[in-house]
């Protein structure tokens, strides 16, 4: 019986670094072939169909990163979160430099929030089959999640306090 190859599709949107633009997108394997289709005004154009053992497959958070011919093609399973993500941060800082304890309480859930959805789009859009696919089909693939990424900010934000206190420690010791 012939090996039978995984089939996935990660929908999204790939960011176009020239126009700053964000355009829907797919990203399928198939019969051990990575491909990437992309929609432009002239309708669904094909970027690249490259084995799976020649494209790397990056995942951190919402996005997929294709990197194929030295060329690293971002889709993310939803784009609309960036700008809540600005504005929620921009709500926190305003709330800050206010003392608005409310408003600091609501950007923290605010952003919670839009982190789920943007979890849940990637869910939706298939991002975890289309990883394991592209892993079984040959492709290197790497994946850093929410979990890892709160893991990384804990730690660094642990670092800071840790690193005050024997400041201060040594600087009242003296």
């Amino acid at each position: 019986m012939p090996y039978s190859y995984p089939r996935a599709t990660f929908t999204g949107a790939f960011g176009d670094n020239a126009t700053g633009t964000w355009h829907p997108a797919q990203a399928t394997i198939d019969q051990g072939y990575v491909t990437l289709w992309v929609m432009s005004q002239a309708g669904w154009v094909q970027r690249f169909s490259l084995p799976a053992t020649q494209v790397t497959v990056k995942s951190a958070a919402q996005r997929i990163t294709l990197v194929a011919g030295g060329q690293s093609f971002p889709i993310l399973a939803d784009p609309s979160a960036v700008n809540r993500a600005l504005g929620w941060n921009a709500a926190n800082i305003v709330g800050g430099a206010v003392g608005s304890t409310a408003l600091d309480v609501g950007s923290a859930v605010g952003r919670g929030v839009n982190q789920f959805s943007a979890a849940q789009s990637f869910s939706a859009g298939g991002g975890a089959e289309f990883l394991a696919a592209a892993r079984a089909s040959g492709s290197p693939v790497s994946r850093l999640g929410y979990g890892a990424i709160a893991a990384i900010g804990c730690g660094g934000g642990a670092l800071v306090v840790f690193m005050v206190v024997v400041i201060t420690l040594f600087t009242l010791g003296l």
